[in-house]
C-alpha cells in the first residue's frame, strides 16, 4: 500500500465542480452579509457637506503659516500646513460659540461643553487646495444648517488670524526689543573688556615666543627622528636574530663527521655477529669464545686517530659569523641612539616649560576680538530684524481687514455624500462573494477524501473493481419505460407503486437498466464472476469502512446484476443486524429472516427448511435480518452461524452477504473470516484515507477482492466525455 494521501489540484474546472458541490459555502455569506449590509446601509442617517473658500489677501500671501517668514513658509508641507489651519480652527472658544449659535449639541455643564467640543471637531475638515487656498468644510444631516456652520466658522477663522496676527506682531515687537538691548549690552561690555586687555598687557609680550615655538616644533622632529632610527635598528636586530635561528637549525655549529677505517668497519661488523651469536647461544659457546677473541686482536692492532684536518668553512658559516658581528655592531648603535633622543626629550621639556610659563596675551587678545566681533554681527542683525518687523506690521495695519478673507461662501449641498448605499452594498455583495470562493477553495485544500478513481489509485495499490456514478432518482423516472430489461419481473411483484419504491431507493439495475450506475454494476457482476471461477469462491461479503458510505445499495445492486447474469442461484442476505435495511428498500413482506434462522433449533437444515427465511424479487433469493434482530448479534460468530453460512454456500451459485461496517462495529470481522472474498465500499467525497486505513488495518482481511468506490461524479472526471457520449448517442439522454 502506498499510503499516501491524495492531493488536490485546484484548476478553473474543479473549481467549477466544487462550487456546483458547496454552493452553500457561497451562498450563506452572500445571502447573509449582503441584506445584513443593506439594512444596516438603509438605516445609516443622511450626512450633507458644505464648505467655504477661504484664501490669503495679496498683503499676506507669503504668510499663509500665520507669521513665519516666506522661506519658512515655503519648506513647509502641505500636512504641516493644515496643522496649522486646524490648529487655530479648532480652538475651544470658536468651537463653543459655534455650539451655542446654532445649538448643535447641549452645553449644560462644561461635561456635556467637553463633549460637543469634541463631537464638532470630528465634523470639521480641512482640505488644502494651493498654497494660500484652503476649504473648510461641515459635515451634518441638516443642509441648510450645514451651510450656516460652514460660513459661521469661515468668517470666525479670518478674525481669528486677525486678532493672531495683532497678537503675535505685539510679542514679536516686545521680543525683538529685548533681544536688541541685550545684545547692546553684550557690546559694549566686549568693547570694555578689550580695551581694558590692550591698556594692562601692553608691556608683558615675551621676547622670543616666537623663537621658542620654533625651536620646540625642531626639537620634536628630532625626536622623531631618533625614534625611527631606534625602530630600524631593533626591526635589523630582530631580522639578524631570526636568520640566526634558521641557521642554527640548518646545523651550521655540527662537529664533521669523520671517515671510518676498514679495521673499524670490520671490528662493527664483529660486533655485530657477537650479538647475534649470544642472542642463540650462551656466553661458553666455542664460536662465542673465537669471536670475541678476534675482536680483541681487531682492537689491539688497530693504530691511533690521527686528528683531523679543518676544511674550508662554507658559505652558510660564514654567513653565521657576519650576522653575529652584526648583532654586536647594533646593540651600542641602539643604545646611543637612545641616549641621545633622551637628551632631546630634556631640552624638548625645558622649552615646554618656557612657552607654558608665557602670560599668553597674544591668545586672549585674540579671543577678546574675535568675542566683540560676533557681538557686533549679532546685534546688527537683531537690529535689521526689528526694523523689518516694525516695518511690516506698520504696512499691515495701514492696509487693514484680516490677513484671510472668505473667497467662496458655503452654498446649500444638494445631495449627501454619505452613505454610498450602492456602492456599500456592491462592496459587501463583492466581499461575500469573495469569502464563500476563499472558503470554498480552503474546504478543498483540507478535504482529503477519495474524490475519484485517480485518487484512490495514488493512495493504494489495492484493485478497485468498479467506480459507481451518483444515481438520480429523477434520471431513473425519465428512463421506466427501457426496453431492455436486466432481470425477469415476477407477476404481480412490480406493480407501479413498487416501481416507485424502488426509483426511490436508487436499485438502478432495476429501474434504469441502461443507465451509466447499471452498467458499471453489471462491469462489478463480471469482475466477481471471474472471482468466483478462478478462486472457487461463493460467499462474498459487502462491507465498508463507517456507515452511510452504500454498502447496502451496492450489495443490492450488485445482487441483482449476478442474478441476471448467472440466471438466478444468487442469494442476499442482510446480515447488518443492527441496522437492517434491506427489507424495507425492497418492501418485502416477510417478518422472518437471517437472525430468526440463526436463533432457530433445527439441527439439518435442508432446503425446505429455509424457505420461510427466503424472499424472492424477480431472479434474487433476498434473506431480511428477520425480526428482533439486533438481540441476535452474538450468533454471527457462533457455530450456528457457521453452520447456516456454509449450508446456503452449498445451496446457492453465491451468496453476497451484506455486512456491518468495519470500523465501529466487530460483526463484520467475524463475517469476513467466514467469507470467501470481501469487498470494500467506499463513497467518493466523504471516505477519508486515515478512515480507509484504519479499517483495514482492523479488519485484516487476507481475502480482500477489492473496492468499490461509490457516488461518483463523472463530470467532475477526465474520462466524464465518454459518458456523455454513451448517454447522448446510445441512451437518447441529454
Amino acid at each position: 500500500m502506498k499510503n499516501q494521501a491524495p492531493s488536490k489540484q485546484i484548476s478553473m474546472h474543479s473549481l467549477l465542480r466544487a462550487l456546483q458541490r458547496r454552493k452553500l459555502f457561497l451562498l450563506i455569506p452572500v445571502v447573509v452579509l449582503t441584506p445584513a449590509v443593506a439594512f444596516y446601509v438603509s438605516r445609516m442617517p443622511k450626512l450633507y457637506r458644505a464648505q467655504a473658500l477661504v484664501g490669503a489677501t495679496p498683503i499676506m500671501q507669503d504668510r499663509l503659516t500665520f507669521g513665519a517668514r516666506p522661506e519658512a513658509a515655503a519648506a513647509l508641507s502641505a500636512q504641516e500646513q493644515i496643522r496649522a489651519i486646524r490648529e487655530t480652527l479648532m480652538n475651544d472658544a470658536i468651537l463653543t460659540r459655534v455650539n451655542d449659535e446654532f445649538k448643535l449639541y447641549p452645553a449644560s455643564n462644561r461635561e456635556d461643553r467637553e463633549k460637543a467640543v469634541a463631537s464638532l471637531k470630528q465634523q470639521i475638515k480641512v482640505q488644502l487646495e494651493g498654497t494660500d487656498v484652503f476649504y473648510i468644510q461641515f459635515e451634518g444631516s441638516r443642509p441648510e444648517q450645514v451651510t450656516q456652520v460652514a460660513n459661521r466658522l469661515a468668517q470666525l477663522f479670518t478674525q481669528q488670524t486677525a486678532t493672531l496676527r495683532d497678537t503675535r506682531a505685539e510679542q514679536q515687537d516686545t521680543f525683538l526689543d529685548a533681544e536688541v538691548a541685550r545684545a547692546r549690552q553684550k557690546l559694549e561690555q566686549e568693547q570694555g573688556n578689550l580695551k581694558y586687555i590692550r591698556q594692562s598687557g601692553a608691556q608683558q609680550v615675551p621676547e622670543r615666543f616666537a623663537d621658542n615655538l620654533k625651536e620646540f616644533a625642531s626639537l620634536q622632529e628630532q625626536i622623531q627622528i631618533k625614534s625611527d632610527q631606534i625602530t630600524d635598528a631593533e626591526a635589523k636586530r630582530s631580522a639578524d636574530l631570526t636568520e640566526l635561528s634558521a641557521i642554527e637549525k640548518q646545523g651550521v655549529n655540527d662537529p664533521e663527521p669523520q671517515e671510518k677505517s676498514p679495521t673499524e668497519i670490520q671490528i662493527e661488523e664483529m660486533r655485530r655477529k657477537l650479538a647475534q651469536l649470544k642472542s642463540r647461544y650462551t656466553s661458553e659457546h666455542p664460536e662465542i669464545i673465537r669471536t670475541e677473541k678476534e675482536i680483541r686482536d681487531l682492537e689491539a692492532s688497530t693504530p691511533p686517530k690521527s686528528p683531523s684536518i679543518r676544511k674550508q668553512p662554507s658559505q652558510l658559516q660564514m654567513r653565521y659569523v657576519a650576522l653575529q658581528a652584526e648583532l654586536k655592531a647594533i646593540e651600542p648603535k641602539i643604545a646611543a641612539y637612545r641616549q641621545e633622543r633622551s637628551a632631546l626629550e630634556a631640552q624638548q621639556q625645558s622649552y615646554q616649560r618656557v612657552i607654558n610659563a608665557s602670560p599668553g596675551y597674544e591668545t586672549t587678545l585674540t579671543e577678546r576680538m574675535r568675542d566683540l566681533s560676533d557681538a557686533r554681527v549679532a546685534y546688527e542683525g537683531l537690529l535689521s530684524k526689528q526694523r523689518e518687523a516694525h516695518l511690516n506690521h506698520r504696512v499691515e495695519k495701514d492696509a487693514g481687514g484680516p490677513s484671510y478673507r472668505v473667497l467662496e461662501p458655503a452654498q446649500v449641498p444638494a445631495a449627501p455624500f454619505s452613505p454610498h448605499r450602492s456602492r456599500m452594498i456592491l462592496l459587501a455583495f463583492i466581499g461575500s462573494f469573495a469569502m464563500g470562493l476563499a472558503a470554498i477553495v480552503v474546504a478543498e485544500r483540507m478535504d482529503t477524501t477519495f474524490e475519484s478513481s485517480e485518487d484512490f489509485e495514488a493512495f493504494t495499490d489495492i484493485p478497485l473493481l468498479s467506480t459507481i456514478p451518483a444515481i438520480s432518482a429523477s434520471d431513473q423516472a425519465r428512463s421506466r419505460n427501457s426496453k431492455v430489461a436486466v432481470i425477469r419481473p415476477t407477476p404481480g411483484r412490480f406493480n407501479g407503486e413498487a416501481s416507485e419504491h424502488f426509483v426511490n431507493h436508487r436499485l438502478a439495475v432495476l429501474t434504469d437498466p441502461n443507465s451509466i450506475a447499471s452498467q458499471q454494476y453489471g462491469i462489478l457482476a463480471l469482475k466477481v464472476q471471474k472471482w468466483m471461477t478462478q478462486t472457487g469462491g461463493k460467499t462474498l461479503v459487502i462491507t465498508s469502512s463507517t456507515g452511510e458510505e452504500g454498502k447496502s445499495l451496492t450489495a443490492l445492486n450488485l445482487s441483482f446484476a449476478l442474478a441476471s447474469a448467472l440466471g438466478g442461484g444468487v442469494l442476499l442476505v442482510d446480515c447488518d443486524l443492527r441496522l437492517p435495511q434491506i427489507q424495507d428498500r425492497l418492501a418485502l413482506e416477510s417478518d422472518q429472516g437471517f437472525a430468526d434462522l440463526l436463533a432457530s433449533n433445527t439441527p439439518v437444515l435442508k432446503s425446505e427448511d429455509l424457505r420461510p427465511y427466503v424472499s424472492r424479487v424477480g431472479d434474487l433469493d433476498v434473506m431480511p435480518a428477520g425480526a428482533d434482530s439486533v438481540s441476535r448479534t452474538h450468533l454471527l460468530g457462533s457455530p450456528r452461524g457457521r453452520e447456516v453460512l456454509a449450508r446456503l454456500r452449498d445451496k446457492y451459485k453465491i451468496v453476497v452477504l451484506d455486512s456491518p461496517p468495519v470500523v465501529p462495529i466487530a460483526d463484520s470481522h467475524a463475517l469476513s473470516d467466514e467469507a470467501d472474498g470481501v469487498v470494500m465500499v467506499l463513497r467518493a467525497r466523504r471516505t477519508r484515507p486515515e478512515l480507509f486505513r484504519r479499517a483495514l488495518s482492523s479488519l485484516e482481511a487476507k481475502n480482500l477482492v477489492g473496492v468499490v468506490l461509490n457516488d461518483v461524479e463523472y463530470a467532475a472526471t477526465p474520462y466524464a466525455y465518454a459518458y456523455r457520449y454513451y448517454q447522448q448517442h446510445y441512451m437518447g439522454r441529454k
